[in-house]
């Protein structure tokens, strides 16, 4: 149960006017509690309601992180005010997950804005509620932020609603506050959802409110999210550069043409709110809400995880005729992760909640073509999104068995038998590499130091080695392919580059990073942290943030031998494609691989000429004030 209480008038000297949200409600069932009091006599606008209201969930951010935020949504409304368009309230509600979680700086930006922390906080009564795990305070202020202490301009203040809870509970946690509180007393026509530290161009809440207005069966649309622009030589700032571009380019334009974009990012997406409510065949937040309570089983634990492909499909679920989409001009910039451990743990989090998200999605979207009432283009979109989902789960599933055939294609230096022979052991080198992966993450993250190096070493040393006999196989398979497929291949080639040029403002640093960084690493990478995911399928932590797995945490004996069952299934199914290729298919590894790329090239094709030809689409091009406010914002690995 969580007990919600409301601040009066802000103190002298605190910035801008206070205005209280009206009688409090129990977020989560059980008894009323009502500590405070609502004071009829503040302002009262905040009865009126609010058109757009903007859920900033923090954890342990530092203040540049908040700051930037907040000044880029100060823009965005002084954007909408000034085109007189429909829709121009905007308000930021922020829900603080834990008062001791918060870090020092950021507690001391609130108090120059005009917050007190600690307001209502009685420390007795939090000792209190510690020991009882279902209980929480939410202590709501509200102020009004005079633009020119965000942005050092002029303009209409920002009303900011800052919900603190006393104790940590998640972020999922952090948007049920959101959602079944704050949003229920504002309701908005809209929800902008945003990270910390992401800082979306001026005209982006205004492009995806038009984009809304156009199409009024979207219940959500994504941002445009792309990178702060890294010097080529940070490698692993460049790679994950490349890899948010390579998204736009291949999966993410499939699935908004089909309408169902499988995840909705966290990082900034904007929610028709009345889509969240529930419909003639569910409730999406009810659903949604669900990871709140203990996971039942390893696989619910990881799919909560990804709080941003649930709410998607659940939102389909319930209201079949609504549209998931992006928008391509809709920009904001996001950040990196700063080390390779750092990414390995983001990536892990979000393979394993994809993997399972997938899973859920082809049981949903089959029951939805087979109970739905859904029109014939609705039926028949959702069918292609079924297969595209069913598609991108077996890529995803067998890329070991993938860079193994590749990595085999090397033997054909030798054109004779000894060839053949290399090539099954090359192929065979690879799955051991593999299982030797599998069997020693744990020691080189968790071991002795010196085993925690070893392990280290043998792992770069190994993906090393396999970097360059994949790009050796894909040049062999290049050269013994027909000139019709050759030319066909170099025609999509020309074509991606025009849309990595057409889609990026970097240009051809943009373009050297895909085609010289990216593509040629992008099976090894994909398979190293594929298998770094799921041989930690058990852990799920957050991974970031500082929110790391505790080796001493008891694990469920039900869950390690859940992953155990699921790397056995997949070691076995790898291998099994591997042998049944290369020992009865004819032609081999060559043959299976040509047809195999057909719908890899294909997608890529159609993709990027769609990108190409979209005239309404502009390059990407962040306001400099975007781009100031992200220099001084440091990494917060989401």
């Amino acid at each position: 149960m969580a007990v919600t209480l409301f601040s009066p008038v802000a103190p002298d000297g605190a910035a801008g006017q206070a205005a209280a949200l009206r009688a409090p409600v129990s977020l989560q069932g059980g008894s009323l509690k009502t500590f405070g009091f609502d004071d009829q006599s503040l302002n009262q606008t905040s009865s009126e309601g609010t058109e757009i209201l903007a859920c900033l969930t923090l954890f342990n951010e530092p203040a540049e992180a908040v700051a930037g935020t907040l000044a880029c949504l100060a823009a965005n409304q002084a954007v909408l005010l000034s085109r007189n368009g429909p829709i121009q309230r905007l308000e930021v509600a922020i829900v603080l997950d834990g008062r001791d979680r918060v870090h020092p700086e950021t507690e001391a930006l609130f108090n120059r804005l005009g917050f007190d922390l600690d307001w209502g906080f009685d420390p007795k009564t939090a000792s209190i509620d510690r020991q009882g795990e279902d209980e929480v305070r939410v202590r709501v202020q509200t102020r009004h932020i005079p633009v020119d202490r965000l942005t050092g301009g002029s303009g209409n203040p920002l009303c900011v609603h800052l919900a603190v809870k006393d104790r940590n509970r998640g972020k999922l946690d952090s948007h049920a506050v959101f959602f079944r509180d704050l949003a229920e007393r504002r309701r908005p026509d809209f929800v902008l959802q945003i990270d910390a530290g992401s800082r979306p161009a001026d005209d982006c809440l205004a492009t995806l409110l038009a984009q809304m207005e156009c199409e009024p069966d979207c219940a959500a649309l994504a941002t445009n999210i792309v990178m702060q622009d890294a010097a080529l030589t940070d490698w692993l700032q460049s790679w994950q550069q490349a890899d948010f571009l390579w998204q736009k380019l291949s999966d993410w334009p499939i699935g908004n043409g089909l309408g169902y974009l499988e995840v909705v990012p966290g990082q900034a997406s904007l929610f028709r709110m009345s889509a969240m409510r529930r419909g003639e065949k569910g409730d999406p937040l009810a659903a949604y809400f669900r990871g709140l309570s203990r996971p039942k089983s390893l696989m619910e634990a990881n799919l909560f995880l990804a709080e941003d492909r649930i709410i998607g499909a659940e939102i389909v679920k319930s209201h079949p005729a609504c549209t998931i989409r992006y928008h391509h001009d809709a920009n904001l910039v996001t950040d990196g992760c700063a080390t390779v451990g750092e990414l390995l743990r983001q990536r892990r989090r979000w393979t394993n909640s994809t993997l399972v998200a997938r899973l859920t999605a082809i049981g949903s979207l089959a029951a939805l073509l087979w109970h739905g009432r859904l029109t014939p283009a609705r039926w028949c979109s959702m069918a292609l999104a079924l297969a595209w989902t069913l598609l991108q789960l077996l890529e995803q599933w067998f890329i070991p068995a993938s860079l193994a055939l590749l990595v085999s294609l090397t033997s054909g230096v030798w054109q004779d038998e000894a060839g053949q022979s290399l090539a099954w052991g090359m192929a065979a080198g690879v799955l051991l590499f593999w299982l030797y992966c599998l069997a020693s993450m744990k020691a080189r993250e968790g071991g002795r130091s010196l085993s925690r190096r070893l392990h280290g070493c043998l792992h770069g040393l190994g993906l090393g080695v396999l970097l360059v006999c994949t790009v050796l196989g894909f040049v062999i398979c290049l050269v013994e392919v027909g000139p019709v497929i050759q030319g066909v291949i170099l025609m999509v080639a020309l074509i991606l580059g025009m849309a990595v040029l057409r889609h990026s403002s970097l240009g051809m640093s943009d373009l050297l990073r895909v085609f010289v960084l990216y593509i040629p690493s992008a099976p090894v990478a994909s398979f190293y942290l594929l298998s770094y995911a799921l041989a930690n399928f058990h852990d799920v932590s957050w991974g970031t943030k500082g929110l790391i797995n505790d080796s001493k945490t008891a694990i469920p004996v039900g869950w390690r031998q859940m992953r155990l069952r699921l790397l056995i299934f997949w070691v076995v199914s790898n291998t099994g494609l591997v042998w049944l290729v290369m020992g009865g298919v004819p032609g081999g590894a060559i043959s299976v691989l040509h047809y195999a790329c057909l719908p890899v090239v294909g997608q890529i094709a159609i993709v990027s000429l769609l990108l190409v030809s979209a005239r309404y689409r502009n390059p990407v091009s962040p306001s400099p004030e975007v781009t100031v406010r992200a220099d001084s914002v440091p990494h917060l690995h989401r």
